[in-house]
């Protein structure tokens, strides 16, 4: 076999290698993790029936309700610290702090906190400390609610005069987009408009009619989905962006084949695959599991 022949095969090779992962990652994305945040019959509706808000003349796109508001739910799921491993040399169960601001820590080539950029033992993952490999090690996430953890609300490393609040920068952003309130966006897609007395918390700053989207988005979630899953407008935004997003991707399996059903190993059988199966076949699990 000639060095051309070598090369273009092993080119091949590994552009089926990316394929593969990319088309499995975007099944637990359709097939898991849309179904459990935003909720099944959301994602049933959107796969047949099509999008009904987020569309596009040209190429997708991704409109600034999800990019400033829907999609930041995940602020109010972060907990204050997390358990990263089980100890390196077979220590102790390593916790961290998102962040810990103290001019010692900072200058430390390995601060206890969960800042990024520092490879050091103890912050490597074990990732089921992070997802369910029904092992009874994971931690769940905060609910979705309109409270985030402390550590949020004084962000370190910030410019000097910017907020160090992230529900602030959020709220700001709002302002900044002029997004519409999140009951505008209700009754615009025709859903299910949260009550007033709802918000009766907000009432003092003349916010209980015209919430932020993100609020709205949040509180939605609490009411509605019990801090477990968004509501009605937060569920559809989020599906539509993510499965629209795929539908125009021209090497998406929704878009070249969405008969498609996963091939690699997976512990609910076969047509099933999950997030937990995808770390365990690229080998990076803890041994317990």
């Amino acid at each position: 076999m000639c060095v051309q022949t070598r090369r273009s095969r092993h080119q091949w090779l590994f552009n089926e290698a990316q394929r593969l992962v990319r088309w499995h990652y975007q099944w637990i994305l359709i097939h898991e993790f849309l179904p459990k945040t935003c909720g099944q019959a959301v994602v049933d509706d959107v796969l047949k029936h099509g999008r009904k808000f987020y569309k596009w003349r040209n190429e997708p796109f991704i409109p600034v309700e999800f990019a400033v508001a829907a999609y930041r739910f995940g602020h109010t799921q972060v907990r204050p610290s997390y358990r990263m491993n089980f100890g390196p040399a077979g220590g102790g169960d390593v916790f961290m702090r998102l962040f810990v601001d103290t001019p010692a820590n900072s200058a430390s080539p390995d601060p206890d906190d969960m800042r990024g950029g520092i490879r050091k033992p103890r912050r490597f993952i074990d990732w089921q400390t992070f997802f369910d490999f029904g092992d009874g090690n994971v931690r769940p996430n905060k609910k979705l609610d309109t409270t985030l953890s402390s550590v949020l609300m004084d962000l370190i490393g910030m410019p000097a005069g910017e907020p160090q609040s992230l529900a602030l920068r959020n709220l700001l952003r709002h302002l900044t987009f002029k997004l519409p309130s999140g009951q505008a966006v209700a009754k615009a897609m025709k859903l299910p408009v949260l009550p007033d007395g709802d918000f009766a918390d907000l009432a003092v700053h003349g916010l209980d009619k015209r919430t932020p989207l993100w609020f709205y988005v949040l509180r939605e979630a609490e009411k509605v989905g019990n801090g477990e899953r968004l509501g009605h407008v937060g569920g559809r935004i989020v599906t539509e962006v993510f499965i629209g997003l795929m539908e125009g991707d021209s090497t998406s399996y929704l878009k070249l084949d969405n008969s498609w059903v996963p091939s690699l190993p997976s512990a609910g059988g076969a047509g099933k695959f999950a997030m937990t199966d995808l770390l365990k076949f690229a080998g990076i699990v803890h041994p317990l599991v």
